[in-house]
């Protein structure tokens, strides 16, 4: 996992531009991946593949990190779900998507 790093302007004021470059704090997490499907797109010249996976782990994520597994990075989409079951262990279930092409 990746944690992007908020970028300050000139003046030392929060910008919306987040760095996930090499000196962003990065944790490693145990998962389960599963497919959810993909989508190729129409656009003339360009054949971009969007798969769509599922994460389930259980520590949070935020909606800003990014995902790296066996050499593909994932952006999270929205804010991970919470499940709190009345006996059992909490679970974070993460939408993430991969574009190639």
């Amino acid at each position: 996992m990746t944690t992007p790093t908020p970028v300050t302007d000139a003046y030392d004021n929060p910008t919306p531009h987040l760095d996930y470059g090499p000196d962003a704090p990065q944790r490693v997490m145990w998962g389960l991946f599963q497919p959810e499907g993909s989508t190729e797109s129409a656009e003339p010249a360009r054949h971009a593949v969007i798969t769509r996976w599922r994460l389930f782990t259980f520590e949070p994520l935020t909606a800003h990190e990014r995902v790296t597994c066996q050499g593909r990075v994932f952006e999270v989409v929205g804010e991970p779900d919470e499940f709190a079951p009345r006996f059992g262990h909490t679970h974070y279930e993460s939408r993430l998507t991969h574009v190639e092409g």
